[in-house]
């Protein structure tokens, strides 16, 4: 079933010059599954991805898709268009097809010569009065310039102004001939458009069939519940890819009943054992959408950059909800004493001055993070965690890693700063690799990093 839009685009030869082709294009319907899995750009109205703009325009302005032995001669201008207002119709996307269609012709491969013959075939057939004048004043821009070079065509003719060419045919006075030496003119006068890009720049925005695609896939979907009456409870997902499935995570609100009403709607499309974060299939995804339980949108969609999951949110009642924090652990403001205590426990040189202590304590931090790296692994495969930017008043130190003395929280954050998901969900599937073990202990020990909050257990 078609439940999107999305543009189709396709090249059509020009009236005029048929060996050379215009973009058109139409809005088509599109499956979810080919937007998901095939990265085909869902269409969702004036505007809702800017960078969709910035994106095509800076393909049809690569040096890879304009032709090169025309480049030198200024015909392979860039592509411009005027951002205009939000409202404006068409919308800006569509204003980029124009300026794309209006200002390039397309073309599989064109040579300065073809151009020239071209050209001139096209002055021949259209060689009237007007257009000979037009070029004769562009060659000869002076009066007595023009006067003098009519006069030697045809010594009969009698010039006082500009007025009085007007009184001879020049088609009958001219030939294509006499403006041999000035090919540029030529191909200015005989064609509108002089900027060309190779056909083949359409397969860098479009799939097989046409339809506008700038990345292989689409990893991030925002899936709302569609309200099947007024006071009916529905719920934001935001999803993830994860290989072959998906990961749903809501925004989770302190209402009871949408909590229950959360577990329920798990329950009903999961396909592991989540409570109120799941995992199911891409088969059960399109389902739900073309049953249109849920609508879907891509606010993370960026072509600029990587794309960036959205966060999910959650409102914890504190009166009613057990959390975990990671306590304190030494930092830049310890002092170099109680450094050399804890490399002291750990039978650790002790010498060197603030900076090397620290240094050699985030090397054994990172030493003791691999070491107890599975027993971690398996703690929080079995316990998800969602984040809370602030801690309520009653809060535990997750159980694990007691007999960590000294080292116990730091290493705890290394591995929740490790396996955060969008700032907000802890897992042990989910890794970020920016700072190596070391690199993150010491900026956490430095402060260049830092965790807060509390952890609310969901699944």
């Amino acid at each position: 079933m078609k439940t999107l839009q999305t543009f189709k685009l396709w090249l059509e030869p020009d009236r005029d010059f048929p060996q050379f082709r215009r973009l058109r294009w139409a809005t088509v319907s599109v499956s979810i599954q080919d937007v998901l899995l095939n990265g085909i750009h869902p269409w969702s109205g004036p505007d809702k991805h800017s960078t969709l703009c910035e994106a095509v325009l800076r393909i049809v302005n690569e040096e890879s898709v304009r032709i090169q032995e025309l480049v030198q001669f200024g015909y392979c201008a860039d592509v411009s268009v005027l951002s205009g207002y939000a409202w404006e119709k068409p919308s800006r996307f569509e204003r980029v097809l124009e300026a794309i269609r209006g200002q390039t012709y397309c073309v599989d491969d064109l040579s300065y010569i073809e151009l020239l013959n071209i050209a001139k075939t096209m002055l021949r057939s259209q060689w009237m009065h007007s257009h000979v004048r037009e070029m004769a004043r562009a060659a000869h821009p002076g009066f007595q310039e023009l006067r003098q070079f009519l006069k030697s065509k045809n010594k009969q003719i009698k010039l006082s102004s500009y007025e009085d060419v007007d009184q001879y045919d020049l088609a009958e006075v001219l030939t294509l001939d006499d403006f041999e030496q000035r090919d540029n003119l030529i191909i200015s006068h005989a064609i509108p458009t002089l900027n060309f890009r190779k056909a083949s720049f359409l397969s860098k925005v479009t799939d097989d069939q046409g339809r506008l695609r700038l990345v292989p896939g689409i990893r991030h979907v925002t899936l709302t519940e569609t309200p099947l009456k007024p006071d009916h409870v529905h719920t934001v997902w935001h999803v993830v890819r994860e290989g072959s499935m998906w990961r749903f995570r809501p925004d989770i609100a302190d209402a009871k009943a949408k909590r229950v009403h959360i577990q329920e709607f798990a329950a009903q499309w999961r396909t592991d054992e989540g409570r109120l974060c799941f995992t199911t299939t891409t088969e059960r995804l399109v389902e739900m959408v073309e049953s249109k339980v849920v609508e879907p949108s891509f606010p993370s969609l960026n072509y600029n950059s990587a794309e960036q999951a959205p966060t999910a949110g959650a409102v914890v009642d504190s009166s009613h909800v057990k959390a975990f924090h990671i306590g304190r652990y030494a930092r830049a403001g310890t002092t170099g004493d109680q450094l050399k205590d804890i490399l002291h426990q750990y039978e650790v040189s002790m010498t060197g001055n603030k900076e090397q202590l620290l240094k050699k304590l985030a090397t054994l931090t990172s030493i003791k993070y691999r070491e107890r790296l599975p027993e971690m692994d398996r703690f929080f495969a079995r316990h998800r965690f969602v984040r809370m930017q602030s801690a309520p008043s009653s809060v535990a130190e997750l159980p694990l890693l007691d007999d960590l003395a000294y080292l116990r929280n730091l290493v705890l954050t290394m591995y929740a700063v490790k396996h955060m998901r969008g700032d907000a969900i802890l897992e042990a599937s989910h890794q970020n690799n920016t700072y190596t073990e070391e690199e993150l202990a010491h900026a956490l020990l430095s402060g260049k990093v830092s965790l807060t909050g509390a952890f609310l257990r969901v699944a």
